[in-house]
């Protein structure tokens, strides 16, 4: 089963900013990570809810240790809540 991480943030600023940076910034930097399979930011109310999936837990935990690291460098958002762990189920649509 994937793992997954999510991140809450609070920020001040304006959402579609930090849609961009997350985009532009964070996104990259996930694909380049082994074992990545999805991310994907929901904004609203100076909050950030930041979650991925991933292939085995050492890839979600590193991921986390890339994300850290760039929203410390790039961006001024605050940690509500974090969670690494595997998924109790994730289904993935059928194409």
């Amino acid at each position: 089963m994937p793992y997954g991480r999510c991140v809450i943030y609070s920020f001040a600023g304006d959402e579609q900013e930090m849609i961009d940076k997350a985009k532009a910034g964070m996104l990259p930097i996930f694909k380049a990570q082994p074992g990545f399979l999805a991310y994907g930011c929901i904004v609203q109310d100076g909050k950030i809810v930041s979650t991925s999936a991933w292939e085995s837990q050492s890839d979600a935990e590193a991921a986390d240790d890339a994300a850290r690291q760039w929203v410390k460098d790039n961006i001024d958002a605050t940690v509500l809540e974090r969670y690494v762990g595997e998924y109790a189920w994730l289904e993935f649509a059928q194409k």
